[in-house]
């Protein structure tokens, strides 16, 4: 059982006979995320337009939800602060303060990184629930800048309006 454990522990190490010592060789890639074939149908904006979108001066929030609520949006090169880790729970993280975005995969919040830019795609749920002057998203995905072309096809970014 000790070996089984061993060799679990340390997948890849390498062997040098000449010492008979074993090395860790550490390797670094990318591992994305499954991603839903809706998402890459998405529309880009940042989160303070969209939120705009709901609460700016001269808009009406039932429209936008009309509108907005449902679809898949993407914020792209969104910089992991310290803040947000810190309000991080194991289902939801606080983008920008603004969107509060649950994960499509509980406990996401370890992968994330303080500086780290990442695209954030998700669906939008609306006005938050439980805070009624900012958005929720579901199914939040979060992915290294420009890993991932989003949207697919060269969707239009989206330009909302707000007075």
């Amino acid at each position: 059982m000790a070996m089984v454990l061993a060799a679990l522990a340390f997948p890849a190490c390498s062997s040098h006979p000449a010492s008979g010592t074993t090395t860790p060789v550490v390797e670094t890639q990318v591992i994305l995320q499954y991603i839903p074939p809706s998402y890459y149908a998405c529309s880009e904006t940042t989160p303070l337009d969209l939120c705009h979108a709901y609460f700016g001066r001269y808009n009406n929030i039932s429209i936008a939800e009309e509108e907005f609520n449902n679809q898949v949006f993407v914020f792209k090169n969104e910089v992991i602060t310290g803040s947000e880790l810190q309000y991080a729970k194991q289902d939801y993280f606080w983008l920008d303060g603004i969107i509060q975005c649950y994960f499509l995969y509980s406990g996401s919040e370890r992968q994330l990184k303080v500086g780290e830019k990442v695209d954030v795609v998700g669906v939008d749920a609306g006005v938050s629930a439980d805070y009624p002057r900012l958005l929720s998203f579901t199914g939040c995905v979060f992915l290294p800048a420009g890993a991932v072309q989003l949207p697919a096809g060269g969707n239009p970014e989206i330009k909302i309006s707000s007075y």
